[in-house]
């Protein structure tokens, strides 16, 4: 018997071979293009869930939520929160998130303001109200994700928060 491979055995993985690569390549192209994405996507969510802790942590605090305080009002992209020590508003704007705290003068200037970078964020609040009064916000969230000339809508989550004593009565 002698030692070594046939021609048809080496023919055989000579033209295997590179299909077998070939399917591979697309698999780590695959790879390294969708990881980053994810990456990134990860990290908009990661900044989109502390503003949401922020919020929720003065909506426990809060003594209510008023439709206005000065030049200010509550919308779509204002919410007020009334706490003990002041009027928090948060603002939605160009992919940006602030929080600033209101003050009693004329103009009703921000003070003390937080700033959260949360580009391609959808961020939807809702007050929900009784009796003329808010009492829960309801905030709808997604990150807009774009994978091949379309949006998709990732880390979709909705959330209701109760102010202040009611919610610590519904725990």
């Amino acid at each position: 018997m002698r030692k070594g491979y046939s021609l048809t055995e080496l023919l055989i993985v000579i033209i295997i071979l590179p299909l077998v690569l070939l399917s591979l390549n697309e698999v780590f192209k695959t790879l390294m293009r969708d990881i980053p994405r994810s990456s990134q996507v990860l990290q908009k969510n990661i900044s989109l869930q502390n503003l949401l802790k922020q919020i929720h942590k003065d909506i426990d605090r809060a003594n209510g939520l008023p439709e206005s305080f000065a030049r200010y009002r509550s919308n779509d992209k204002q919410l007020l929160i009334e706490l003990a020590e002041g009027t928090i508003c948060y603002q939605l704007e160009n992919g940006e998130a602030l929080r600033g705290r209101l003050t009693d003068k004329p103009q009703g200037e921000m003070e003390e303001t937080i700033l959260w970078s949360v580009p391609d964020a959808e961020i939807e609040w809702q007050l929900w109200k009784k009796d003329g009064s808010g009492y829960a916000v309801e905030i709808r969230t997604h990150i807009k994700h774009k994978l091949r000339r379309t949006y998709q809508k990732k880390m979709a989550n909705s959330h209701v928060y109760f102010v202040g004593a009611l919610g610590k009565a519904l725990k």
